[in-house]
């Protein structure tokens, strides 16, 4: 054979090699008919990049470690959908399109699925965290409506995007609220401010853990406001 026969065939080898790699780089992942929806899930995690903002090497965004002790299958999902709907200014992008298909309740499956132990807080630290008198005085009404209206009103207020989006698969219905509406509770204070910390346990309520106690506080205010000292508007 000529070496230049030899030399083309060599070129043939390689660029056959060259389409087969880039091939599969195009196609990393393949489900397989015996995975399960958990299985699969795991792979759209790892197809869809989303550890480039959520490991601890590359944090941009929360740590997913324990969501699954934290946030509801129907709160993934409404997050995934709409996550700047749903969890204020977020500037995670949508991922409404995997739900097309079965990825994107794979992805709720196996984000599900992530419980690590250790590091959650239990009931009873919970129980023992309260906000001191100073936050609570210095909280402030006006911010209070502007932290509702960006967090909150979009299960809490009737007409709110996310409450209709998803009201007939809410575990619960969330409650409305409105300026000054537990202004008659005084006492409740303690119990708002963990349910709006951490959620409600087995409920579509997620926490704010977060979410600083002086804006924990503000909230409060806006809640327990006097109708005297009310604003114009509110939601």
């Amino acid at each position: 054979m000529s070496l230049g026969k030899s030399l083309l065939n060599r070129s043939k080898d390689l660029l056959s090699g060259v389409v087969l790699i880039s091939a599969l780089a195009v196609q990393p992942f393949v489900f397989g008919a015996s995975q399960t929806s958990i299985e699969r899930g795991r792979i759209v995690y790892t197809s869809e990049g989303c550890a480039q903002c959520h490991s601890d090497e590359h944090r941009k965004g929360p740590d997913l470690s324990e969501v699954g002790n934290r946030r509801s299958e129907l709160w993934l999902r409404m997050h995934l959908y709409s996550p700047d709907e749903v969890s204020g200014s977020s500037i995670m992008p949508s991922y409404a399109n995997l739900f097309r298909t079965e990825k994107g309740n794979d992805l709720v499956a196996y984000l599900a699925t992530l419980r690590a132990t250790g590091r959650q807080l239990s009931g009873s630290d919970e129980q023992a965290w309260h906000l001191s008198a100073e936050t609570i005085a210095a909280g402030r009404a006006a911010q209070g409506q502007a932290l509702y209206n960006r967090y909150c009103s979009t299960c809490h207020s009737a007409n709110g995007r996310t409450r209709l989006r998803w009201q007939s698969e809410f575990i619960e219905s969330p409650a409305v609220f409105r300026a000054g509406v537990m202004q008659s509770q005084p006492t409740a204070t303690d119990h708002v401010a963990r349910i709006i910390k951490f959620g409600i346990p087995d409920s579509d309520m997620a926490g704010h853990e977060n979410m600083p106690d002086t804006d924990i506080a503000s909230l409060l205010a806006w809640l327990m406001e006097k109708p005297a000292l009310r604003h114009p508007i509110d939601p």
